[in-house]
């Protein structure tokens, strides 16, 4: 009988240890992620510094910086959608700071029928925080230059585009009364706790299901034995 116990008894150990392992590491997923969270919102919530653009790198997403400067002429609007206002664009424009160095600042929200709407400016000492954003990937189409319509984000290509530094300032203050601002916020997915849950779960129902199995095997074990006796 133990021969015939080895097999199901293998394969329920063996996919209890996966199951059980897979909701261990969503565990600790949920644990990195809502420490991230929490540092992200409080990187968004520090006062803010005036910034430096020589200083900017990477490691200074989510800083909440100021400038003082003036809003150049060009500007390019990136497809985005916004509740409860629908379909519309983010406002990218350059910035020129008192220092002379020119920079990238998402304004915010307009919808579509404000896109080619003139920019009156009631404000240029602006706030926000620093964001390197990377949106696109092998399916997002190129942008259409001619009626000025990007599908996504890309920092460089902006930049490139805009001819400004690499850096992207997302404004937390209202500089324009046409454009509603959209300040950034630590609203990253974190659905961590139901995959554990999900995978815990099923580690629960494998240990039922290999109990029964083996239970199966055990029984016409038994009346087999039982005929033979017979």
């Amino acid at each position: 009988m133990l021969r015939k116990l080895i097999f199901p008894s293998f394969f329920g150990i063996l996919g209890l240890l996966v199951l059980v392992g897979l909701g261990t590491w969503q565990v600790q997923r949920l644990a990195w992620k809502n420490n991230l969270i929490r540092e992200i919102s409080e990187s968004l919530g520090t006062p803010p510094i005036s910034v430096v653009p020589n200083k900017i790198n990477i490691g200074s997403q989510y800083l909440s910086v100021s400038a003082n400067g003036k809003f150049l002429e060009k500007e390019l609007h990136v497809l985005h959608s916004l509740k409860p206002y629908g379909p519309g664009f983010k406002v990218i424009k350059p910035f020129k700071l008192s220092s002379n160095e020119i920079i990238l600042v998402d304004l915010g929200f307009v919808e579509e029928k404000n896109k080619t709407k003139e920019r009156i400016f009631t404000n240029e000492t602006i706030k926000g925080n620093i964001l390197f954003p990377n949106e696109t990937d092998f399916f997002t189409p190129d942008p259409n230059l001619d009626r000025n319509i990007w599908f996504a984000r890309n920092l460089d290509s902006m930049a490139n585009y805009l001819g400004t530094m690499p850096i992207l300032l997302v404004l937390s203050n209202s500089v324009d009364a046409g454009v509603i601002t959209t300040p950034l916020k630590a609203n990253l997915v974190n659905n961590h706790l139901q995959y554990a849950v999900t995978w815990f779960s099923m580690a629960l129902t494998w240990v039922f299901m290999s109990f029964y199995l083996i239970m199966r095997v055990i029984k016409k074990f038994k009346q087999g034995s039982d005929n033979h006796a017979l």
